[in-house]
C-alpha cells in the first residue's frame, strides 16, 4: 500500500495548471517554481513527485487581481523567476530588486525577462495602474510618486540546497525540564544540538513510554544511533511454531515502522558514512514462554524488556531481548520497544537508549473501546485503523457493536434475509470473509474483537421478513411511530418473545457469528428494553394473563434465559461466557442472571447505587459509565434538540478511576477483596455512532482514549503534571504513524512545553 507521503498527482508539472490564455507558470523538472498561481516540487532520490495546485483555472483572474491589489498595497509584488529561492527571489545571492509598476525595461521584475511574468503583467497593466491609482489617492500618494523601500536581503549560501529548495537549520534545541517535558531552547554552538523526539527518550521517569509501565522502569540516559536498514530480528523462542509465526509478524511491524520513522532522503547507501552511525546494529530476541495464540479475559499480558549495549571494532551492538508468557506480552513489549527509539533529524539517524530495563503488567485485564457500526455503516478499513491505535496504545478489547434497529451490515449465510431486509445497502456489508480477516489482524495485535448481537430491543431494521416467510413477526414495533411511544430513540424495534421462530433464527445468527469471532465471550446486549411495545400487543398481555403475572420483567427474563441457550447451543454445547449493559433487569431483576455465568457492563452513572449491588452480589463488571466513558458525548443532540451531556474530555477519562469508583460504594477495605477476588475486569470506553462515520471517528476516540488507555493499564494514584506533556508528545507520535487524532493544544505547546499548563484558565 502506498503511503500518503507518497502521493503523486497525476498531472507531470505545474504547467498543466496553466491557462492557455494565461501562463501561470513554467517550470522544467529540475527547478521550484512557487508563484501565486502553482507550486512543484521535486523529491530527491525518490522518483516521484509532488504537485500541488494553489488556484483553479476559473479563478485565475480573480486570484491575480486580489493579489496585485495586495502587491500594489506594500509596494512589492513577488517574483516568480523559477531559478530563484522561492521567498524574494534573486540568483547567485545577489540584492533583490524592487520591482516598479509600468517599468516596461523588467515587466514588474528584475533581472529576468520571463514571458509568462510578462504576459500577465500586460493583461494586468490596466487593472494594476487603476489599483495603484486607487492606493495611492487613499493614502495622498500617487503611484508614480509614492516612496518604494530600498529592501535588501542577503541571504547565507547554507541556507539554499543545490536544487534551489529552501533548507531548514535549526537554531534549537532541547532540554528536558524538572523531568516533566521538553523544552526548547536556543543552541549554544557547543554542545550537539538534541531534537524534540530524542529529548523526549529519556526525559523524566517515564521518557516517551505511553501508557507508564506499571512495576520497574529504568531508563540510561545515553543513547546510540542507528540506521533502519541494520535493526533485526536476530531469535525467537515459542514452544510452537504458531506462536513463532506471530511473532515474526509482530517483529515486522516494528521494522516497518522503524522504516517509516526515517525520511527516504536521509537513507544512507551502503558504504557512505554518515558520522559512523552506519556500523552500529540493533539485535532482537523475542521469547514467548507458552502456546497461547488467542486473547482471552485470563491471559498474561506481562513481560520484561532489557537493552544493552556491546562496542567493537566494527561499531556498536545494541542487545534488546523481550521476555513474555504469551505472545500478547512479547508484542506489548514490541510496542514498549518501540517508543524507546526516535528519529534523530540533526544526525540523520535513528536513536535508542543504550541500556534500559523494564518490568510491565496491566492492571486490569479488560481494556476496551466500543465502536457501533448499524446507525453509520464503518468500512473495515477504518476498523483495523482503529485496531492499530489501540495497539499503540496496549489496549486490547474492541466490543463491535455489529447490528442495532438502524440496520443489520453482517452477512448471515444462515439467514440471509436478515442482510437483504437490514443492511443500508449492497456495498455496506460485512461478509465473513472481511469479519475474519480484522479478526485475524486485530489477534496479531494483541486485540480480541468481541462481537454484539444486541436482544431483544435495539433490534429492528432486518428483522421485518417473518410474516413473508411464514414466520409470523419476528420482531415487534419495528419503525412504528409516533416512536417515543415505542422504544427510546428511533428508529424501534423490539424482538418478540413469544414467537419460538424468534429464537430459531438468534441460533443461526450465533452460530453465523461464531463461525469468524472467538467463542469464549459474547455480548448479548439486553439494554433499554422498552416495556410498552410489548404491552401494546393482545398477544403479549394474553400471555402474561395465562402465567398469572402483570410484570412484564417475567417475560424479559424468560426471553434471556432461551436466547442464552441458543447461544450455547450455537457454540455446540460448550460454555460461553455473555456480557450484558446495566438495565432494568440488572437493577430489578437480577435473579434472571448468575453471577456465575453474566458480566455486567455498567453504562449507568458511577455514582449509580446500582454499582454497590451488582459488586456486592460478586458479579463481574466492565465499567464504561456514562459520566466518564461516553466518547460521543458532547457534538450536539443529532435529534435537533440541544444535548444534556457534555464531552467527555481527556482528563475526564484519565480520572475515571475504576478503584476509586468501587471505593465509594464499599470502602476500601470490600475493595481490597473485590479486586482481588478479580470482580473488577477493567474499563471500555464507548462511541456511538448516532454522528460517526469513518471521516470523524479518528479524532473522537484519540487521544481521549489513550488517556483512557494508561488510566487501564498503569492505575496510576493520580494525574501528575507530567502527564499533559507525555500525551501530547504520544499524540504526535500516533499522528506520525498515519492516526487522525485530534489536537488538544497549539503545536507550540508541544515543542515549547511547559508554558501551555495553567489549570485556573478556562481557555
Amino acid at each position: 500500500m502506498k503511503s500518503r507521503d507518497n502521493f503523486e498527482h497525476p498531472h507531470s508539472s505545474c504547467s498543466a495548471y496553466s491557462s492557455s490564455a494565461l501562463e501561470m507558470c513554467s517550470c522544467s523538472s529540475s527547478c521550484s517554481c512557487d508563484s501565486e498561481m502553482c507550486f512543484r516540487e521535486r523529491e530527491r532520490g525518490r522518483g516521484s513527485s509532488r504537485t500541488l495546485a494553489y488556484f483553479s483555472k476559473t479563478s485565475h483572474i480573480y486570484v491575480i487581481s486580489s493579489l496585485l491589489f495586495i502587491s500594489v498595497y506594500i509596494q512589492l509584488i513577488p517574483l516568480t523567476n523559477c531559478d530563484a529561492s522561492p521567498a524574494l527571489r534573486h540568483s547567485n545571492h545577489e540584492k533583490a530588486a524592487v520591482p516598479q509598476f509600468g517599468d516596461s525595461s523588467n515587466n514588474g521584475r528584475s533581472g529576468s525577462s520571463d514571458s509568462t511574468t510578462t504576459s500577465i503583467h500586460h493583461v494586468h497593466a490596466g487593472i494594476a495602474k487603476r489599483l495603484a491609482s486607487t492606493v495611492g489617492a487613499s493614502s495622498g500618494l500617487s503611484a508614480a510618486t509614492s516612496p518604494r523601500p530600498n529592501l535588501e536581503l542577503s541571504i547565507s549560501p547554507r541556507q539554499l540546497q543545490k536544487d534551489g529548495q529552501p533548507s531548514f537549520d535549526s537554531p534549537w534545541t532541547w532540554r528536558c525540564s524538572d523531568g516533566i517535558s521538553c523544552q526548547r531552547q536556543l543552541a549554544n554552538g557547543t554542545e550537539p544540538r538534541v531534537s524534540l523526539n530524542v529529548c523526549w527518550l529519556t526525559c523524566g521517569e517515564y521518557g516517551a513510554l505511553w501508557p507508564q509501565p506499571t512495576i520497574k522502569t529504568f531508563m540510561g540516559t545515553h543513547l546510540v544511533g542507528f540506521h533502519a536498514q541494520n535493526a533485526e530480528v536476530v531469535a525467537i523462542n515459542a514452544p510452537h511454531k504458531a506462536v513463532k509465526a506471530m511473532l515474526g509478524y509482530a517483529g515486522n511491524v516494528l521494522l516497518d515502522h522503524l522504516f517509516r520513522m526515517s525520511p527516504k532522503d536521509d537513507d544512507v547507501s551502503p558504504g557512505q558514512s554518515n558520522r559512523g552511525f552506519e556500523q552500529n546494529y540493533l539485535a532482537i530476541t523475542l521469547t514467548a514462554q507458552n502456546t497461547d495464540t488467542r486473547i482471552s479475559l485470563g491471559t498474561d499480558e506481562s513481560y520484561n524488556l532489557t537493552i544493552s549495549a556491546l562496542y567493537g571494532s566494527g561499531g556498536t551492538q545494541v542487545n534488546v531481548d523481550i521476555v513474555g508468557a504469551t505472545y500478547f506480552g512479547v508484542r506489548h513489549g514490541l510496542e514498549t520497544l518501540g517508543q524507546l527509539i526516535a528519529y534523530d533529524e540533526f544526525n540523520k539517524c535513528l536513536r535508542i537508549v543504550k541500556e534500559a530495563a523494564i518490568e510491565d503488567r496491566p492492571a486490569f485485564a479488560y481494556r476496551g473501546l466500543m465502536i457501533d457500526t448499524s446507525r453509520n455503516f464503518i468500512p473495515i478499513l477504518y476498523l483495523k485503523r482503529m485496531v492499530d491505535a489501540m495497539s499503540y496504545n496496549r489496549m486490547n478489547m474492541l466490543h463491535w457493536h455489529i447490528s442495532d434497529t438502524n440496520s443489520f451490515p453482517f452477512y448471515s449465510k444462515r439467514i440471509p434475509h436478515m442482510t437483504t431486509y437490514g443492511a443500508y445497502s449492497k456495498s455496506q456489508i460485512y461478509t465473513p470473509k472481511d469479519v475474519k480477516e480484522l479478526v485475524l489482524y486485530a489477534r496479531l495485535r494483541g486485540v480480541k474483537i468481541i462481537p454484539e448481537l444486541d436482544a431483544p430491543a435495539h433490534a429492528g431494521n432486518g428483522w421485518q421478513w417473518g410474516p413473508e416467510e411464514g414466520l409470523g413477526d419476528l420482531a415487534l414495533c419495528v419503525n412504528a411511530e409516533p416512536w417515543r411511544s415505542y422504544c427510546g430513540q428511533p428508529p424501534c424495534g423490539q424482538l418478540n418473545p413469544i414467537n419460538n421462530y424468534t429464537y430459531l433464527v438468534l441460533r443461526e445468527l450465533y452460530s453465523d457469528f461464531l463461525e469468524v469471532f472467538d467463542k469464549d465471550v459474547f455480548h448479548m446486549g439486553g439494554d433499554e428494553v422498552f416495556f410498552q411495545c410489548w404491552y401494546y400487543h393482545t398477544e403479549i398481555r394474553n400471555w402474561l394473563h395465562s402465567r398469572g403475572t402483570h410484570d412484564l420483567m417475567d417475560l424479559w427474563g424468560e426471553f434471556q434465559q432461551k436466547a442464552f441457550a441458543r447461544l450455547i447451543e450455537a457454540n455446540g454445547g460448550h460454555y460461553i461466557k455473555p456480557i450484558v449493559w446495566t438495565s432494568d433487569m440488572t437493577s430489578r431483576g437480577r435473579q434472571h442472571l448468575s453471577p456465575n455465568d453474566y458480566i455486567i457492563q455498567i453504562w449507568t452513572g458511577s455514582s449509580h447505587s446500582d454499582v454497590r449491588e451488582i459488586l456486592q452480589e460478586k458479579y463481574k463488571v466492565i465499567f464504561s459509565n456514562v459520566d466518564a466513558a461516553y466518547l460521543d458525548h458532547g457534538y450536539g443532540s443529532w435529534l435537533g434538540r440541544d444535548h444534556m451531556w457534555t464531552i467527555k474530555t481527556w482528563q475526564n477519562l484519565y480520572d475515571n478511576d475504576l478503584i476509586k469508583i468501587t471505593e465509594y460504594h464499599l470502602g476500601s477495605n470490600a475493595t481490597y477483596h473485590v479486586l482481588a477476588a478479580g470482580q473488577i475486569l477493567g474499563g471500555e470506553a464507548t462511541l456511538w455512532a448516532e454522528k460517526v462515520d469513518q471521516h470523524n471517528m479518528e479524532m473522537k476516540l484519540w487521544p481521549r482514549s489513550a488517556a483512557f488507555a494508561e488510566r487501564l493499564w498503569s492505575s496510576p494514584r493520580n494525574r501528575s503534571n507530567s502527564v499533559y506533556p507525555r500525551l501530547l508528545h504520544h499524540r504526535a507520535r500516533m499522528v506520525r504513524r498515519g492516526i487522525h487524532a485530534d489536537r488538544l493544544q497549539p503545536e507550540s505547546c508541544h515543542q515549547i512545553s511547559g508554558y501551555c499548563s495553567d489549570p485556573s484558565s478556562r481557555l
